[in-house]
């Protein structure tokens, strides 16, 4: 045999080495990967369940008017959301901010070209609910929900991610079906108790706005006064300035919601079955 042909037949062998290899590691990566397929699939049903078991827990307890019943179902749910936030947290510090920012990006790519956004999903990332017509507007607050249960609010201005705040879309939900997350001058958004199917908002002179509701959470797309528009209409009318609820341009809980004082909200079951008639915004500020 010659040097050629030794060198030949040392290659092949190197090679059939080789292609063993990656043999064996395709199937072991095709085998992982169907485990944690089925994995995040048992996964997202048992958030379905437990999601559904909370809701019935929440119906049995507010029906039996059991204060012991209402404080077990929440500390059950607030131990249980904490743990699963912290948890998700630890697991995803490092890329979760790559992996909202990339599913920020699909979503306005399928927006622009005219695509269905509820269909956009990015590693394990979903739209929720969205106040504004379009993220391209002035200024847009987008929801979104992770399989895991985790969530984020995702705050565009003029068709740029300007801002981005992670966190359970959770809340107290004992003394009523529904929580406020954020309040811009376009809008409010926040989610919904376990049972709770659609919410409307309606204004002093009885218009209503009915909610965008999509997996908890809502978001309802109205006109708010802005410290902007309370200037123009105080130049306009010579209003004085207590005739005119404000709102700041910030986001943060406090002056800016007084411009819902006067709207009211109703909430409704699956089965059109009202659970809540009240002030839009419950909390003291």
């Amino acid at each position: 045999m010659t040097t050629s042909d030794e060198v030949q037949v040392e290659a092949k062998e190197q090679f059939s080495e080789i292609m063993s290899r990656l043999h064996a590691l395709a199937e072991a990566y095709q085998s992982t990967e169907a485990k944690r397929s089925a994995a995040q699939a048992e996964l997202v049903q048992v958030m379905k369940e437990l999601e559904a078991g909370l809701g019935e827990a929440d119906l049995v307890a507010e029906a039996s008017q059991d204060v012991r019943m209402v404080a077990e179902l929440h500390t059950f749910t607030e131990a249980f959301r904490a743990a699963r936030d912290q948890r998700w947290t630890e697991e995803h510090r490092d890329d979760w901010t790559v992996q909202v920012r990339a599913f920020a990006e699909a979503y306005q790519a399928a927006e622009v070209n005219g695509l269905p956004v509820q269909s956009i999903s990015h590693a394990g990332w979903h739209p929720g609910a969205r106040i504004g017509a379009h993220t391209a507007v002035e200024h847009s607050v987008l929801l979104a929900y992770h399989d895991s249960g985790s969530g984020a609010m995702l705050i565009f201005q003029e068709g740029h991610l300007d801002s981005f705040v992670g966190g359970g879309l959770s809340s107290d939900f004992t003394a009523h079906p529904f929580a406020v997350n954020t309040v811009i001058e376009t809008g409010l958004c926040g989610v919904l108790a376990p049972g709770a199917a659609r919410l409307e908002v309606i204004s002093e002179n009885g218009t209503v706005f009915p909610a965008d509701v999509v997996a908890h959470t809502f978001a309802v797309t109205i006109d708010l006064p802005s410290e902007r528009r309370l200037n123009q209409l105080r130049r306009a009318y010579e209003a004085p300035d207590d005739e005119w609820p404000m709102v700041f341009d910030s986001d943060l809980r406090g002056k800016n919601y007084e411009t819902l004082d006067h709207f009211t909200a109703r909430v409704y079951d699956g089965n059109d079955t009202l659970l809540y008639s009240g002030p839009v915004l419950t909390d003291t500020f």
